[in-house]
């Protein structure tokens, strides 16, 4: 019979994502997944966060990456910054009261941070725009 190993010594096994070469990254969609899982991870916690939230991205029968239809659902409702922002600011007694996307621009333009696209300040109205436009880093940093 075999051996009951400790659970100490049993090693975590990672499965490394395939590594595509620099001529096939999509840089963009790398950025946009990058910021959105953080942002879901702030929302919900790390150990939180609900499974049709865990990747952003669904295929099509084309071949065609898109966002899931209840990450643009919540994008647009302001749900995530609004937890995201409580999470974040939970010292602020302000925090409670971030209940849509002016709030959450108006907090953090109260400390210093300010939401901009191509040096313009991003609006609730840019927000709430189907589709959403995703917002553009500076030049020299590529676009998410």
């Amino acid at each position: 019979m075999g051996e009951v190993q400790d659970i100490k010594d049993v090693k975590k096994i990672f499965i490394a994502p395939a590594i595509k070469s620099f001529d096939h990254y999509d840089f963009a969609r790398a950025k946009i997944g990058c910021s959105l899982k953080w942002l879901v991870t702030k929302a919900y916690g790390t150990d939180g966060v609900p499974a049709d939230l865990r990747d952003p991205f669904y295929t099509d029968q084309y071949d065609q990456e898109h966002l899931k239809p209840p990450v643009v659902s919540l994008l647009l409702s302001a749900d995530l910054y609004r937890r995201a922002g409580s999470h974040i600011l939970k010292s602020d007694p302000a925090a409670g009261h971030l209940l849509g996307h002016d709030a959450v621009i108006q907090a953090l333009a109260q400390r210093g941070l300010y939401v901009t696209d191509q040096e313009r300040l991003v609006t609730e109205r840019d927000l709430h725009r189907r589709p959403l436009q995703m917002v553009r880093a500076p030049e020299g940093y590529g676009d998410i």
